[in-house]
């Protein structure tokens, strides 16, 4: 295994959590709460104008702002990060700010969560806000959440049985995602986001072999672009058995509908999911990048998907595009 730069995922991670905010929320927070709805916030004091997740929610203690940051790497600047985006979170909304970084990087987490100093009787600080290393909650502990989108999160989870099992830890995600009561869909979603996740902090080539066996088990060729072109390579292969008089135009025909609907099913999903990457990353992808990115072979759209986090304008995407 080795260690990944990890700094982008701290800016996207909540896109590949669309849907599913309350319950990423409630697996880490400490108080039970309900989305509202979701806030858009610019921080003009704060090195980062962007907060990862400002939501508007509900509890027992009443209408509140919840704030998550995502790090995957340890910063000794949190403290004060988080204390500005929370001051400047209550001048706008007038509301109590619960805040959580929750931290997903490869070493043990060595942050701190608070700031305090006390000066006379009336000049102090006491802030504070909560802290999660998901490298130390356990494997079963997610595995067996009910929400069970969050097991994408698992290659990230467990860091000391992650580190002692290598590459057969990554498996048991991979296969506890595919056993899950998920549909086959949401599954497809969720394999994604934890082979994305699995970068942080495996080879991409490891990654690559594992989730490529799960794909062939969830019979991907039973995709909309599989069965389109099978179904004119059965067509193709029974006209050319007639023609020839013979079964083996037929068969022939078949394999090649299957082997074609494969790679057009496989090319389908690169390119929609390195727009939609992309799309998330820079608000906004211009059009002609989108034509472009159409154009591109399984191999560019997979380099560009790989290193999502590391193209960071439209210029650094122009040297992974033909």
């Amino acid at each position: 295994m080795q260690q990944k730069s990890g700094n982008q995922y701290d800016t996207i991670i909540k896109d590949l959590f669309a849907g599913g905010t309350e319950e990423l929320i409630n697996f880490f927070s400490d108080i039970p709460a309900t989305v509202v709805s979701d806030l858009k916030i610019e921080f003009p004091q704060v090195e980062t104008r962007v907060s990862d997740l400002v939501v508007k929610a509900k509890s027992e203690q009443g209408a509140m702002v919840i704030h998550l940051e995502f790090q995957s790497r340890n910063d000794d600047e949190m403290p004060y990060r988080m204390l500005r985006y929370a001051l400047e979170i209550h001048k706008t909304y007038r509301l109590p700010v619960y805040q959580m970084v929750i931290y997903f990087g490869q070493r043990e987490m060595n942050m701190a969560g608070q700031l305090h100093y006390r000066l006379g009787n009336e000049n102090m600080l006491d802030y504070r806000y909560r802290l999660v290393d998901l490298g130390k909650i356990t494997y079963e502990e997610l595995k067996n959440h009910p929400h069970q989108q969050l097991r994408s999160l698992l290659p990230l989870a467990d860091r000391e049985r992650r580190k002692k099992e290598g590459e057969k830890f990554l498996r048991q995600c991979a296969e506890d995602i595919l056993n899950s009561d998920l549909d086959r869909e949401t599954k497809k979603a969720v394999l994604l986001r934890a082979e994305i996740f699995a970068g942080l902090v495996y080879d991409r080539q490891v990654i690559e072999l594992i989730f490529r066996e799960v794909e062939q088990v969830l019979n991907i060729e039973e995709s909309a672009g599989y069965q389109r072109i099978f179904e004119k390579g059965l067509i193709k292969g029974r006209q050319e058995g007639w023609q020839e008089g013979r079964q083996e135009g037929w068969q022939e025909g078949r394999q090649e509908g299957r082997q074609e609907g494969r790679q057009e099913g496989r090319q389908e999903s690169l390119v929609d999911v390195a727009i939609r990457l992309l799309s998330k990353k820079f608000r906004r992808l211009p059009r002609e990048y989108v034509a472009r990115i159409k154009e591109q072979d399984a191999y560019v759209l997979q380099q560009v998907i790989d290193n999502i986090f590391d193209i960071n304008d439209l210029s650094e995407l122009e040297d992974y595009l033909q």
